[in-house]
């Protein structure tokens, strides 16, 4: 099966996923809302939209790996791993915060090949598969051209509960902070990394993330001109320092004076 096939399966994916969060936006109660861990929630429009994902999924390939936020890996290790993230920034999703999206992507032989990622809110789909370009809503999309961080916004992000001294994340938001024309915290890495990818932002540093955080939005971020850099990998608890291409050496730099481990 082609890339383009694989692509379409995400796209679509992607697009049943966030018909779940459309549906339920603004309607999520507190009583509704689980803690999984200290500032770490979850409720049944997270996981309503990842069982419909994987059904999809699962139907179509089924001796593929699907791996997502909510229900961890169905399925042996194999060539073919699907990560899902149902609901990235559920947080903002709880609080009515329209900044969230739907993120499936495909690694085959540990390379990331295909993502799409889906914004309910604005009905925006961002998608690409390797050597295929970049789009937004079936137009081409490229990272800016923005040559001085002087005049770029840079997304960051950290977790709530950091696992790393929050000083280190201080003092790395300082440094950028004094050199770029803004930072924005928007509060969901998919989404961030769609933004650098269609220009908004020439770069973002986000902290102790997951696969299923990335691995759709960085196969569109590289093919719409970008680069990017996982510290540990596609794995659990990495960072991503990611950019135009032209901001990559200095947003790496800063990183790596102040990251330890």
């Amino acid at each position: 099966m082609s890339l383009r096939e694989f692509l379409q399966s995400a796209k679509e994916a992607a697009l049943i996923g966030g018909i779940v969060l459309k549906e339920n936006f603004r309607k999520v109660k507190e009583k509704n809302i689980e803690e999984k861990a200290e500032k770490d929630f979850v409720s049944y429009v997270d996981k309503t939209s990842e069982e419909r994902i994987r059904d999809f999924i699962s139907r179509k390939y089924p001796n593929h790996t699907i791996v997502g936020e909510e229900e961890g890996q169905s399925g042996a290790d194999g060539e073919f791993v699907w990560y899902i993230d149902p609901l990235d920034g559920t947080k903002n999703y709880i609080g009515g915060f329209p900044i969230f999206g739907v993120s499936v992507g495909l690694v085959i032989e540990g390379t990331p090949k295909v993502g799409a990622v889906y914004l309910p809110a604005f009905d925006t789909l961002f998608y690409a598969a390797e050597g295929e370009g970049a789009f937004r809503n079936g137009e081409s999309i490229h990272v800016s051209h923005t040559t001085n961080i002087k005049y770029s916004v840079i997304a960051y992000g950290f977790p709530s509960r950091s696992n790393r001294d929050l000083d280190t994340y201080w003092k790395i938001f300082r440094e950028i902070f004094d050199g770029a024309a803004a930072m924005r915290r928007p509060g969901a890495a998919a989404v961030d990394l769609c933004f650098v990818a269609e220009g908004s932002f020439g770069g973002l540093t986000e902290f102790e993330l997951n696969p299923w955080d990335v691995a759709a939005g960085i196969v569109i971020l590289k093919e719409a001109g970008g680069k990017y850099h996982l510290t540990k990998g596609l794995s659990k608890r990495t960072d991503i320092i990611a950019s135009n291409g032209k901001l990559q050496e200095l947003l790496e730099r800063t990183v790596y004076k102040y990251l330890e481990d």
